[in-house]
């Protein structure tokens, strides 16, 4: 099968291998449309990722690595199940019930389309846990949007907004107008996007953001006063990783309000502490997905298979919008031009793989 590969900054190819086999707990699924990340891509391509030079955290210490985790195709392999005896019902005590949820194999069948967390690669196998099972209302290119769906679910759950909150969004690119509808949709009753694009707000007022300030040419700090009475925002989402962000959230924050880091920062935040200091403020990082699966639900109420699950349906409800863009679209064979093109302007893709019988030419 072919996949495609990043063996060193700038350097990405596509490579030949085998074809995965299911192992217990693990669906193989056909790639039918591959989503690009290209913030997360890019950091990969350029290699200014600085875990290939800290090697502390767990994730992409070295190269090669492979890109992707946007996937939607179809079934074609099931691994055995792999679930656990954990029960769903409480202990004989007063302690909380132990009962966890977790998804497995044996919930799909062969030939079912899927979203799932896998690479851009003709096949990708999986836990089952990384995937979940696409409605015929759901198309292909909007399912590329659920696991980021699924990561700004889990950021706007840490946020823990009160209802009546006010939420002001810096970034209006796809990860932003996700973000400003999920706040919307916990409870928030007025957002604000914030961006220097004027077209990308246009995207976030058609998704329901109830202002936009377009900063460098408005003053957002005045503009968020205004919009909130002179009190500022509850919360603010810092979903662009741009330089200087985190300190235009804290200038638009209230006080005793927070800035939340949404996914990684393409350098490290610099702030004024007085800033935080003054205000009593608090800054909250948030990772990708959320809390693993299989933890009991007392505690851990929501790990990522389960709101995969529900961001899925979400976009099949109509809840959440995932059709506010149109994304460029891309033959895996192009995988070359398309990281040139992206080191220039980041775009919104989707690598369309030959080998399923769509690729455009």
């Amino acid at each position: 099968m072919k996949s495609i590969q990043i063996n060193a900054p700038f350097d990405v190819a596509i490579v030949d291998e085998e074809t995965p086999k299911a192992g217990p707990g693990q669906i193989v699924v056909e790639a039918q449309l591959s989503g690009i990340s290209s913030g997360t891509e890019m950091f990969l391509y350029r290699g200014t990722y600085p875990n290939f030079k800290l090697k502390k955290w767990p994730q992409w210490s070295d190269y090669p690595v492979r890109p992707g985790y946007e996937l939607v195709g179809r079934v074609v392999a099931l691994g055995p199940p792999a679930r656990g005896t954990g029960s769903a019902e409480g202990i004989g005590s007063l302690q909380p019930g132990a009962g966890v949820v977790v998804a497995d194999s044996g919930e799909f069948q062969v030939g079912e389309r899927v979203v799932c967390l896998g690479t851009h690669s003709q096949y990708a196998c999986v836990p089952a846990t990384l995937a979940a099972r696409l409605p015929d209302s759901v198309s292909d290119t909007q399912a590329t949007l659920a696991v980021l769906g699924t990561t700004t679910m889990h950021s706007t759950r840490r946020l823990g907004l009160e209802y009546g909150a006010t939420v002001a969004v810096i970034g209006s690119g796809v990860v932003g107008n996700l973000a400003l509808q999920h706040a919307r949709l916990a409870g928030a009753t007025r957002t604000i996007a914030l961006d220097l694009d004027a077209r990308r707000l246009e995207m976030a007022r058609a998704v329901g953001a109830d202002h936009t300030i377009q900063v460098g040419k408005e003053d957002a700090p005045a503009m968020v006063r205004r919009y909130t009475g002179g009190i500022g925002a509850d919360a603010v989402v810092e979903a662009s990783g741009a330089p200087g962000t985190l300190q235009l959230g804290l200038n638009i924050m209230r006080d005793r309000g927070s800035v939340e880091l949404l996914g990684w920062q393409t350098t490290d935040p610099e702030f004024m502490f007085g800033d935080l200091y003054f205000k009593e403020g608090q800054i909250i990082a948030t990772r990708a997905i959320g809390p693993d699966p299989g933890l009991p639900y007392s505690y851990v109420r929501w790990g990522y298979d389960q709101s995969l699950r529900l961001v899925v349906q979400m976009i099949a409800d109509g809840r959440l919008k995932a059709d506010f863009f149109q994304p460029a679209m891309y033959s895996y064979r192009e995988i070359g031009n398309v990281t040139i093109r992206s080191t220039r302007t980041p775009p919104a893709s989707a690598c369309r793989p030959s080998w399923c019988g769509s690729d455009p030419g």
